[in-house]
C-alpha cells in the first residue's frame, strides 16, 4: 500500500484531488479512502439503513456481483463509514452512485471529503463531467455538493410507483395512440423537447431499466425490436399527424415501467402514458418515470393512476464539469 499522509479537514478538497491523482492513499484523522474489496461488502451493506437488516448484505453482494468495478470506501479506525461507486455510462461522463455515509458520521465533514476523493477517481478515469442523483428533499446532500464544490442542478425527474392501470385505456383515447418502430421519426421529435434533454442529463446506466435511461437511437431501436418473450416498445400519441407524446416501456420481473415519458402537451402525455400502461397484464406492477415533465402533467398522472400504496419520488440531478 502507498504511504499514507495526514492532512487537516480544511485542506482536504485540494489534498485529495492532488495526492490521490498520483496514487497516494489519503489518511485524514484516521479516516482512509480506498478502493473496495469483496471482504468489505458486509460492512458496506450496513450503510444502506433504509433496508431491513437481513437484506442489506445480500443486496450489496448482488449489486457488487453485477457491477464490481468502481466501488470505493471511507474507513475510520478499521470500520467502514462510507461507500460510493463511480460508473461511466458514456465516455467522459461519470456518475457517483450508491453514495452512503454512516449516520453517526454525517455532519462530520467525512462525506464532503469522501465525495472529493471519488470525484478524483472519476477524473482519473477520464471523466469530463460528474453527476449524482439525489432526492429533492435531501437538503444535506444539496448543501454538501453545492456551494464550494460547484455542483448545480442539471435536471429533475420523477418516479411514480405502485400505480393502477384501470384508466389506461380511457386515457389512450385522448389522442391517436399507436406503437411505433420508426426510431428516426421519434428521435427527430424528441430532440426538440425539453424532456429529452432532461432524460439525457438524468441517465445513470443506459442498460439498467431500474435507473433513469436516456432516449437515444440505440435504446429506441432495442426496445422496438421484437423478441420472443420480451415485452417492450415505444408508444406515441398524435394529434392531426403531429406527435404530442412519447412513452418508452419495458416489462421486467413482473413490473411494467414507463422508462421515460416526454410530452409537448398534457393530453399527449396522458395519452402516451395510457397507451404504454395498457400493455400491462393484470398481475404486473406499474411505474412511470418522467424527466423534465411539467408539474401539471405529473399531477394528472398521479390523479389518474393513483391507488392505495402509490408513491411519488422527485429527484435532482446535480452535475459539474471537471478540470484537469
Amino acid at each position: 500500500m502507498p504511504n499514507a499522509l495526514t492532512v487537516r479537514f480544511v485542506r482536504i478538497s485540494r489534498a485529495v484531488r492532488k495526492l490521490e491523482f498520483f496514487g497516494v492513499v489519503i489518511l485524514l484523522e484516521k479516516v482512509t479512502f480506498r478502493a473496495a474489496v469483496p471482504d468489505d461488502l458486509p460492512e458496506m451493506g450496513e450503510l444502506f439503513t433504509k433496508r431491513p437488516a437481513e437484506e442489506r448484505t445480500a443486496r450489496m453482494k448482488s449489486r457488487y456481483a453485477i457491477e464490481p468495478t468502481g466501488w470505493h470506501v471511507a474507513e475510520r479506525d478499521g470500520v467502514i463509514v462510507g461507500c460510493c461507486q463511480v460508473v461511466f455510462p458514456r465516455p467522459g461522463d461519470a456518475w457517483l452512485q450508491w453514495m452512503r455515509i454512516r449516520p453517526s458520521e454525517q455532519g462530520s465533514g467525512i462525506g464532503g471529503a469522501f465525495s472529493d476523493y471519488v470525484e478524483a477517481q472519476a477524473l482519473r478515469g477520464g471523466a469530463k463531467t460528474v453527476r449524482l442523483n439525489t432526492m429533492v428533499s435531501n437538503k444535506r446532500v444539496h448543501n454538501m455538493m453545492g456551494g464550494a464544490r460547484g455542483y448545480t442542478e442539471w435536471a429533475r425527474w420523477t418516479r411514480l410507483t405502485g400505480l393502477s392501470r384501470s384508466q389506461a385505456f380511457s386515457l389512450a383515447r385522448l389522442r391517436e395512440v399507436s406503437e411505433t418502430t420508426d426510431a428516426d421519426r421519434v428521435m427527430e421529435w424528441l430532440e426538440a423537447q425539453e424532456g429529452h434533454a432532461a432524460a439525457f442529463a438524468a441517465v445513470t446506466c443506459p442498460t439498467d431499466y431500474k435507473k433513469t435511461v436516456s432516449l437515444d437511437p440505440a435504446l429506441l431501436r432495442s426496445l422496438m425490436r421484437k423478441k420472443k418473450g420480451r415485452r417492450a416498445g415505444c408508444v406515441i400519441a398524435e394529434q392531426d399527424g403531429a406527435i404530442e407524446g412519447v412513452a418508452l416501456y419495458a416489462v421486467r420481473k413482473g413490473e411494467l415501467r414507463v422508462l421515460q415519458l416526454v410530452a409537448s402537451t398534457k393530453s399527449g402525455g396522458l395519452a402516451a402514458a395510457g397507451g404504454a400502461v395498457s400493455k400491462a397484464r393484470p398481475r404486473d406492477r406499474v411505474s412511470i418515470q418522467a424527466a423534465g415533465a411539467e408539474e401539471g402533467l405529473l399531477r394528472q398522472l398521479e390523479a389518474k393512476f393513483r391507488k392505495n400504496g402509490s408513491k411519488r419520488h422527485d429527484f435532482y440531478v446535480f452535475g459539474k464539469r471537471l478540470e484537469e
